[in-house]
């Protein structure tokens, strides 16, 4: 493991002790980090498209498929590891996990612009995100990365 790595690691064990009077599991601290890099990602997307007169959900809506791009295969990679199902099975899993999180993001991010108009949209999607995060991280982890049975959707061994 890295310095970095590992410095992130205490720094996140502590702040767990400071908010919820305990350390963070590593993986949902690996999953939070990932997840605030699709956040910026989708920020940074909906923000330039907002910016070129793009609709506000469009906006959103190309946002959050990049990013979800981008999550799945950092979280494959660094939090959850391969389930041992074949890439495209895992891929569905993920894309379903990550459709049912975003539709709770997005039915937010639209009630936060209907009752709170005075907050900037990009709020907004901060907002909803924040509060989606739990219904995605149990269906990654129980569902998408949960380890594969010896059912026929596993990866065929070299």
């Amino acid at each position: 493991m890295s310095d970095l790595s590992s410095a992130l690691q205490r720094g996140a064990a502590r702040l767990g002790s400071y908010v919820v009077g305990a350390p963070l599991p590593t993986g949902l601290v690996r999953f939070l980090g990932v997840g605030l890099t699709g956040l910026a990602v989708q920020t940074i997307v909906f923000s330039v498209l907002f910016r070129f007169g793009a609709d506000k959900s469009l906006a959103w809506l190309i946002g959050m498929l990049l990013a979800t791009g981008v999550t799945w295969a950092l979280n494959r990679r660094f939090t959850f590891g391969a389930s041992g199902r074949r890439r495209r099975h895992e891929l569905l899993r993920y894309a379903l996990v990550t459709a049912v999180a975003q539709g709770v993001s997005f039915a937010l991010f639209h009630g936060f612009l209907a009752f709170l108009p005075l907050i900037p949209p990009q709020i907004d999607v901060i907002l909803g995100a924040v509060l989606a995060t739990s219904v995605s991280y149990s269906g990654q982890r129980f569902f998408t990365f949960a380890p594969a049975d010896a059912a026929a959707d596993t990866e065929p061994k070299a």
